[in-house]
């Protein structure tokens, strides 16, 4: 139920806009008038979103150096959220949606192709922009595990996983799947950038290497200042796991 003026603030908005962008009136005008309206002449306009969904198609079909590349382009484009001025419409709200789901799935392959070219800082950079749009994106965090275990930053890569599993069971109720948890502990015993720990005489090899693991987990928990000697990080390691590793650092202190 449109006011009765519609029709001449409609003319009045159309003449203020082609007068900004320099368009001229008339049929042939990028905007153009027609009997029933106006007309927006696709051929002459760029649309950021149609544009980074082209890049994405593209990319998705590429050689994994293109296919990068065609992402990056792609991702570059973005800023703002999307139908901002429409926060609280349905049809935008799915929009929106549409769009999260497929930059997560763009930004995920992005990362597995930088993964194919051994670029690790990107395959980085690309997880994490897909993780920003969706905390719970289990194969993007894979693909951050990966390239933080191999940029040689296992710390920051097992604190990725503890990011996933907190996002998971806040949200869920439920444990990241047997992929990433097999993964978090090959990155936990494959580990060679942590710091070495105290480890007291008459350890046995299977015992050191527990509280090896006990360090590099709790590493991960920011603000966890940690033991020197393994008789007190084998006691917070044990405070943490019964509570599910859910603790805060003032906790596990």
């Amino acid at each position: 139920e449109p006011p009765k003026s519609y029709v001449g603030t409609l003319e009045s908005y159309v003449c203020v806009l082609r007068r900004r962008l320099g368009l001229g009136p008339g049929r042939t005008s990028p905007l153009a008038t027609t009997s029933n309206g106006y007309l927006l002449d696709p051929a002459s306009v760029s649309v950021d979103l149609a544009e980074f969904r082209r890049l994405v198609g593209m990319a998705a079909t590429a050689k994994p150096a293109q296919g990068l590349r065609l992402a990056q382009q792609a991702v570059a484009l973005l800023s703002g959220e999307l139908l901002a001025s429409e926060a609280y419409a349905s049809w935008a709200r799915s929009e929106r949606e549409n769009f999260q789901r497929d930059v997560v799935e763009a930004c995920g392959r992005a990362a597995q192709n930088a993964h194919a070219v051994h670029d690790f800082d990107a395959a980085v950079c690309m997880s994490r922009l897909a993780i920003s749009y969706d905390s719970m994106a289990e194969d993007a965090c894979q693909h951050l595990m990966r390239a933080l275990s191999a940029s040689g930053r296992g710390s920051e890569a097992i604190r990725a996983y503890f990011d996933l599993r907190t996002a998971m069971v806040t949200d869920l109720g439920m444990e990241p799947g047997p992929v990433s948890r097999a993964l978090y502990m090959d990155i936990l015993c494959d580990d060679p950038t942590r710091a070495p720990i105290n480890i007291g005489t008459g350890r046995d090899n299977a015992e050191v290497k527990h509280l090896r693991l006990l360090h590099k987990a709790l590493e991960a928990i920011t603000g966890v200042k940690l033991p020197a000697f393994d008789g007190p990080l084998a006691g917070m390691a044990e405070r943490v796991l019964a509570s599910g590793l859910t603790m805060t650092s003032r906790e596990v202190a």
